[in-house]
């Protein structure tokens, strides 16, 4: 077994990257958001803030607590919409957020990790540069000569940010592809292959059977064992291999670079749906089409901050005044996953008091009490969000979209509000 010398990978790659650097008069600045308890993300963070700093490009780096959602989504939207900031980097998981929820908050023209859904399908049909990782991968069989198009490869993991885009970039150079899911002791026979990249996250999670003799592995997975960084690929199952990367120091090095090259491209790409509208689509969806008065509730939410917040944004206000806006799509979002669960709740709670002989009272009273007020607390976000229309000075061929904004604002305010009152009277 040899273990692959990146160091040349690495300084190819690094040469590009300070040529583009130095061209840009002012410079690139990339945004790195960071929950607290990440340590992988933590690690990842400090080689691209390393790598940054070698090219000469700046980092604004975000640290937010874990489990905070309201709090990450409101830091990731300063990032967005501040104008100096190139590109943002999410160090994922983000605890309490779905990735989807994450990259609707994000441009595509802020996407370095090309995780928007428009960067996703250019990047699967080969139209542009995939995810970091995938990039790095395969820069580093393009050093070890490897013709892809003549190439069996399997994938071992499946996640959004690590295999699936493997897989996706490496079908698109021409490789010839299988995927196991994550539990690669189960399969047998595994299907025939040259190259094994491994990115599931799991400590030796690669058996030394699943390694043929002779082949290339890429270990891209890592994880903790205390305060050790190790890869998927454990000492017995690398000494199989004929060729193997390091754990630290091996395709996170490359990554890195990857990542800020994607930074450099950025200015290609157009933005996309941003943040709140996005959000705004999946708000109805949050809420059970089988509920009929949450389903107005999440619709008159959507319906008003769709149109308001296009008003807003297109005016190009300052970054904080943009920032505020964000800020108030997130707060009523929140609440319309809240008054989600809180009418569920109370259905249920109404449910049981018609089961039984004894009424649940007071379970009855709570969940209602506690439906009322998650409709009280959309309302005043709401009416925050009527003051603010009202004070917005607009240009003449943007005043449509702010009395379009304001009355229907307006409407969803009062539909929450009496929506408020058949809950608290008892009704559906």
């Amino acid at each position: 077994m040899a273990t692959i010398d990146l160091t040349p990978v690495v300084a190819h790659l690094r040469k590009e990257l300070r040529r583009r650097a130095e061209a840009r008069p002012r410079g690139y600045r990339v945004g790195v958001l960071l929950e607290a308890g990440n340590r992988a993300g933590a690690s990842f963070a400090r080689s691209l803030a390393r790598e940054a700093g070698e090219a000469g490009i700046a980092v604004d780096r975000a640290e937010v607590p874990a489990h905070e959602p309201e709090r990450t989504l409101l830091a990731l939207d300063r990032l967005v919409v501040d104008p100096r900031v190139d590109g943002i980097v999410v160090m994922q998981p983000v605890q309490g957020l779905a990735p989807e929820v994450v990259a609707a908050h994000l441009p595509a023209s802020k996407d370095v990790e090309a995780i928007t859904p428009t960067a996703r399908a250019l990047a699967a049909d080969g139209l542009q540069r995939s995810t970091p990782v995938a990039e790095a991968c395969a820069a580093t069989l393009e050093h070890l000569g490897v013709d892809l198009g003549r190439t069996r490869v399997l994938v071992v993991g499946h996640g959004p940010s690590g295999g699936r885009p493997i897989a996706q970039r490496l079908l698109a150079a021409g490789a010839e592809v299988s995927v196991v899911q994550r539990d690669v002791a189960r399969v047998s026979p595994l299907p025939p292959y040259d190259v094994l990249v491994s990115a599931v996250g799991v400590a030796a999670v690669i058996p030394p059977q699943a390694v043929r003799p002779g082949t290339i592995v890429l270990d891209v997975g890592t994880s903790f064992i205390g305060d050790r960084l190790v890869g998927d690929v454990g000492p017995e199952a690398a000494a199989r291999a004929g060729w193997v990367t390091p754990v630290p120091g091996g395709i996170g090095r490359v990554t890195a670079v990857c990542a800020l090259l994607a930074l450099t491209e950025l200015h290609r790409r157009r933005p996309g749906p941003v943040a709140a509208w996005s959000l705004l689509e999946m708000a109805a969806r949050i809420v059970s089409p089988a509920d009929p008065s949450s389903g107005v509730a999440a619709a008159a939410v959507t319906g008003s901050l769709a149109a308001a917040l296009d008003g807003l944004c297109r005016m190009h206000g300052s970054p904080e005044a943009i920032a505020d806006s964000g800020s108030l799509a997130v707060r009523l979002l929140l609440a319309a996953d809240r008054d989600r669960h809180a009418v569920a709740a109370y259905r249920t709670a109404r449910r049981r008091s018609e089961a039984v002989a004894a009424p649940g009272a007071t379970e009855m009273a709570r969940a209602r009490r506690e439906a009322g007020r998650v409709r009280g607390e959309i309302a005043e976000l709401l009416e925050e969000l009527v003051l603010r229309l009202q004070a917005l000075t607009t240009t003449p061929s943007l005043d449509l979209n702010r009395d379009l904004g304001l009355r229907l604002a307006e409407s969803a305010r009062d539909a929450v509000l009496r929506l408020q009152e058949e809950v608290a009277i008892g009704g559906r």
